[in-house]
C-alpha cells in the first residue's frame, strides 16, 4: 500500500510561492490594455497663433486620428470655442483620408487668451483644446474713466489722476492712442499729451492754479472725440479730530470758493454756521469727505462743527474773512 503523503499549511503556502514566482497564476494573464484610435494635433497644428477680435487666425487649426499608426478616415469631429461669438469654418465634419481634419477659428469679441477644441466623441485624447492672443481691434471710442467732480486747494495737485479709456468696439482697451489734455475753463496745469497704456487707459496729474474757481480740462482723441473732466480749486481748509486748519481764512476776492476736505482719519465731523453762511454740509460724516462753497459777500463767516464746537468760536470752530 503506497504511503498517503500530507499537504500541511507550511508546504502548501511554499508551494503558492513557488507558483507565483514562476509567473503561474490560476485566472491566467491580465488582459491587455483595450486598443482603439486616439486623436491629437497635427502638425502644422494652428495652436499659439495671434490675431485680431473677430477676425480670422492664418493658419487652420489641424488634428488627426490614429489607430495603430494608421490613419482613421470619416471619424467625426465638432469645433467650439470659449467666449462672445467665435465661429469656425466648418464648424463639424469629418477626417480626410489621412485622418486630418482642419477648421479656419474666427476669434471671439474680447481681447487676450482665446481657447478652442475639438471634440472627437468616443476617441482617447479628445477634446483637443487650442490656443490663441486675440488683440484688440482699432480704437473706435474715448470715455471718462474716474476723476471728474473732485474739488482741491489752490496751487495743489488734484487728490486723483484724470483718466479715460480708449476702446474698440467690443469694449476692448487699445493700447499706444495719444490723448491730448487741455484746460478750457478756468486755472490749472495737465500735461500736454499721455498715451494709453495696455489696458487702454490714459491719465493726467492736474494741479490746480492760484485762483478759485471751477475747472473744465478737456482729454481728446483725434478722430474719436473729446471727455470733459469737472473740478473746482478753492481755498483748503482742512477738517482733522477736532480742529480745522487753518482755523481762520482771510479771502480779498469775492465769488471765491472753499473747500473744506476731510482727513481720511477724520470722524464724525461737520460744517455748521453761526448765522447763514457757509450752509450746512449735511450731518457729521467721517472722511475722506470734501465740502464746497462758494463766499459773494463781503463779510465775517464763522463756523463750527456741530458735535465738536458750537457757535461763538467754541471748541472745534472757524472764521473766514472775505473783504
Amino acid at each position: 500500500m503506497r504511503p498517503v503523503t500530507r499537504l500541511t499549511s507550511v508546504t502548501a503556502v511554499a508551494l503558492a510561492l513557488l507558483v507565483t514566482a514562476c509567473g503561474g497564476d490560476p485566472k491566467g494573464p491580465p488582459p491587455p490594455p483595450p486598443g482603439g484610435p486616439g486623436v491629437a494635433q497635427a502638425a502644422p497644428t494652428g495652436d499659439n497663433q495671434i490675431g485680431l477680435v473677430q477676425t480670422a487666425l492664418v493658419n487652420p487649426l489641424k488634428i488627426v486620428v490614429l489607430d495603430a499608426g494608421n490613419p482613421q478616415p470619416g471619424v467625426p469631429v465638432n469645433w467650439s470655442g470659449l467666449g462672445t461669438n467665435p465661429s469656425f469654418n466648418p464648424a463639424s465634419g469629418q477626417t480626410d483620408a489621412n485622418g486630418i481634419a482642419t477648421t479656419m477659428w474666427t476669434l471671439p469679441q474680447e481681447a487676450g487668451t482665446a481657447t478652442a477644441q475639438a471634440d472627437v466623441p468616443g476617441v482617447a485624447g479628445s477634446p483637443v483644446v487650442f490656443s490663441a492672443t486675440a488683440r484688440p481691434g482699432a480704437a473706435t471710442g474715448v470715455a471718462l474713466v474716474s476723476g471728474s467732480g473732485q474739488a482741491g486747494g489752490v496751487g495743489l495737485p488734484a487728490d486723483e489722476l484724470l483718466v479715460v479709456e480708449v476702446t474698440d468696439q467690443y469694449g476692448n482697451g487699445v493700447s499706444g492712442v495719444d490723448v491730448t489734455w487741455v484746460v478750457t475753463q478756468g486755472f490749472a496745469s495737465v500735461p500736454t499729451v499721455t498715451q494709453s497704456g495696455t489696458s487702454g487707459r490714459a491719465e493726467a496729474i492736474v494741479v490746480y492754479g492760484q485762483l478759485t474757481g471751477p475747472i473744465t480740462v478737456t482729454a481728446t482723441v483725434a478722430g474719436l472725440g473729446s471727455v470733459p473732466f469737472n473740478l473746482i480749486a478753492g481755498h483748503l481748509i482742512t477738517v482733522q479730530n477736532s480742529q480745522f486748519i487753518p482755523s481762520q481764512l482771510n479771502i480779498s476776492v469775492l465769488n471765491a470758493y472753499v473747500v473744506w476736505k476731510w482727513t481720511p482719519e477724520a470722524r464724525n465731523h461737520n460744517v455748521m454756521p453761526d448765522l447763514i453762511a457757509p450752509t450746512r454740509s449735511g450731518d457729521p460724516t467721517d472722511g475722506p469727505h470734501t465740502y464746497v462753497f462758494q463766499f459773494t459777500a463781503r463779510a465775517n463767516y464763522a463756523f463750527y462743527c456741530i458735535i465738536h464746537g458750537g457757535p461763538g468760536g467754541q471748541g472745534m470752530s472757524g472764521l473766514i474773512s472775505v473783504n
